[in-house]
């Protein structure tokens, strides 16, 4: 059972630190525009293909977590409540 809490704890790290590098490259790609008159609003296409790429990988990264954040919630329920003495018939669940 505490395996099954590491592992969620660490698959929350990880999600956590893909969100952090999807800000933090949106960030980035917005400090890299340049407004003068003279340049188009957008970067060149070598960057916003990088940024596009990463940002997807990101993002697959995040909806797997989130489905192993989920199986693991459901395993450890189901750890709780196997674990649970029942006292006379009452079911006293965390």
């Amino acid at each position: 059972m505490i395996t099954s809490y590491g592992a969620m704890q660490n698959a929350i790290l990880a999600r956590n630190i893909a969100t952090s590098q999807m800000v933090q490259n949106s960030s980035q790609m917005l400090s890299a525009v340049s407004f003068g008159n003279s340049q188009p609003l957008r970067p060149s296409f070598a960057q916003a293909d990088c940024f596009e790429l990463q940002n997807k990988a990101n993002e697959t990264k995040i909806s797997v977590l989130n489905k192993w954040i989920e199986a693991l919630e459901k395993k450890l329920a189901g750890d709780i409540k196997r674990s649970t003495p029942k006292y006379g018939g009452v079911d006293y669940q965390a």
